[in-house]
């Protein structure tokens, strides 16, 4: 990400003072959101730059590319590079394109190492998204693909101020309720707002800032609406909303009491800002996410991605690379051989193939960090969300373990486009909290998430519940065996650069060529742009 520079900016602050110590220490006062309003004010911005494929600069006529894996990754190399007259051909374990780029929908199926299969039975329109779930608008390499691939997109609503944060692993008055959101984030942010500006107004800022950002700091803050201009205390107000709605004639409404200073700030995520990369409004595939896989599937050649084909070993020299893979479903073996290999295989994956790559290559590759995760659509069939909560999008937030949080469908709004029935993502946890929910049988999992659900939506989730829902665990899934790998910062700084550069003839690309990116498509995306200029130079070294 690049910074936008501010001029103004410069000079304002005390000698021994940086921008970050001063927001560091503005942010022990008010926590991030007095951070975040401090920077608003300041006019401090972020934003990304790669928005197209590299140019290559060689000619690949007679010249083969044997691509392991048709994700997004694997097929976007094969689209660009065939461009410049690469043979690709990628191999593909599983018998349908897009990797962990999936959706399910009725028909769909996932079996997982323990052998336990599931069928998607739910209602015709309806899916959920067990791989990549938004699309921020700084993707831009994802938003390219969808735009010159034509695959429509459309507006995912993040953030829902309807929505709820339940906690029942703390104390305070909210322990065990569903708050809303919208509640909780104004209030704290009016009370930030309220101290930050206290702390401004008496002077305690005044080694820090100069006499005249220290005013339009105040200025903003006044501004806000969120406290008076005299006594700058915080007061109920539009932004948190009524709790009596204004109508016709002379109702006016009546404004909704705020929380008490202390009981909001008891209340963990009402001091998570979203990040630019989880903005309020971002953007999703009509019809399943799995929309932009497709594109791509379209976009090549029907002979390219030769599907339920297991490599099991991989053996190169200086003159080129030979693949041994297995017909999944026959056990025929066969072999392919090609000048080059790129492997957009999930190191876990890669890791069960023989190879003779080299000792600190392999090594390279053994510094990752794989993420569990798991996720589960739960579908209803009654939009009650929407039509009695006044929940359109977004997601609750939890601190139920294994659970982590709610998210409601951004598609079908109103039930319009197909009937009264939707589907929720009834859990979404990462890391080591994914586990014990992973270990549990299907049914198992169906019941977990519908407990979860009724504490957060009491009386309504389990009545109507349609009695169809769809879980995967990434790190149970054969051909994944995690939802996303990531580097460490030791590993980034001495493992990556060596991984880049691939071994030979044989490069490693996908989402973890993308370090900044990692669980991201513009991560796969992006990783494949990178190794195709890694390869590009070194053919053209080798020309």
């Amino acid at each position: 990400m690049t910074k936008t520079e501010n001029p103004r900016l410069e000079g304002t602050l005390t000698a021994g003072m940086t921008k970050r110590s001063f927001l560091q220490s503005v942010g022990m006062v008010g926590g991030t959101a007095a951070v975040m309003t401090a920077m608003q004010g300041w006019n401090i911005g972020f934003a990304s730059e790669m928005d197209r494929p590299p140019a290559l600069s060689t000619d690949g006529k007679g010249k083969k590319v044997i691509i392991l894996g048709a994700g997004l990754s694997g097929m976007v190399l094969a689209h660009e590079m065939s461009k410049k007259g690469y043979n690709c051909q990628i191999i593909e374990a599983m018998h349908y394109a897009g990797g962990r780029c999936v959706s399910a929908r009725k028909g769909s199926t996932i079996e997982e190492v323990s052998g336990e299969k599931q069928t998607c039975n739910f209602a015709d329109g309806n899916y959920i998204n067990y791989g990549p779930w938004r699309i921020p608008a700084e993707h831009k390499s994802t938003i390219y693909y969808c735009r010159t691939l034509g695959v429509p997109l459309e507006v995912m609503i993040n953030k829902s101020t309807k929505a709820y944060y339940y906690y029942e692993n703390q104390g305070g008055p909210f322990k065990g309720k569903p708050v809303r959101q919208g509640d909780a984030d104004t209030d704290f942010k009016g009370y930030s707002t309220e101290l930050l500006a206290k702390v401004a107004d008496q002077g305690a800022l005044d080694q820090a800032i100069s006499q005249e950002d220290k005013e339009k700091l105040l200025e903003h803050l006044k501004a806000s609406g969120l406290i008076d201009r005299k006594e700058l205390n915080y007061r109920a107000n539009r932004a948190r909303g009524h709790k009596v709605y204004p109508g016709a004639a002379t109702n006016f409404g009546e404004l909704s009491d705020p929380y008490t200073m202390a009981d909001v700030f008891s209340i963990k995520n009402a001091s998570r800002n979203e990040t630019a990369d989880h903005p309020a409004v971002m953007f999703q595939a009509v019809g399943g996410m799995d929309q932009i896989a497709q594109g791509l599937k379209r976009a090549l050649s029907a002979d390219t991605i030769r599907y339920n084909s297991e490599v099991t070993d991989i053996i190169q020299d200086d003159n080129g690379v030979e693949v041994t893979y297995k017909n999944t479903k026959t056990g025929a073996v066969d072999v392919e051989k090609g000048d080059y290999l790129i492997s957009t295989a999930p190191l876990g994956v890669m890791a069960n193939i023989n190879t003779n790559l080299s000792e600190e290559f392999q090594a390279a590759l053994k510094a990752t960090r794989s993420s569990p995760a798991c996720k589960m659509g739960v579908e209803m069939s009654h939009r009650f969300w929407e039509q009695e909560e006044m929940i359109y999008g977004g997601s609750s937030n939890t601190d139920i373990t294994g659970q982590r949080l709610l998210s409601y469908p951004s598609g079908n709004m109103f039930g319009t486009a197909h009937g009264d029935t939707g589907v929720i993502l009834g859990y979404y946890p990462t890391g080591a909290s994914s586990i014990p929910v992973s270990n549990m049988s299907v049914a198992e999992r169906i019941e977990f998430a519908l407990a979860a659900g009724e504490k957060v939506h009491p009386g309504k989730y389990r009545k109507n519940f349609s009695g169809e829902a769809m879980s995967v665990a990434w790190h149970k899934m054969k051909y994944a065996l995690a939802g996303w790998e990531n580097w460490s910062r030791r590993g980034r700084s001495r493992a990556f650069p060596v991984m880049q550069k691939g071994d030979n003839r044989i490069f490693v690309s996908g989402n973890i060529a993308s370090p900044a990116l990692g669980g991201w498509m513009a991560g796969a995306i992006e990783g494949a742009w990178s190794t195709m200029e890694v390869i590009d130079k070194r053919v053209a070294e080798q020309a």
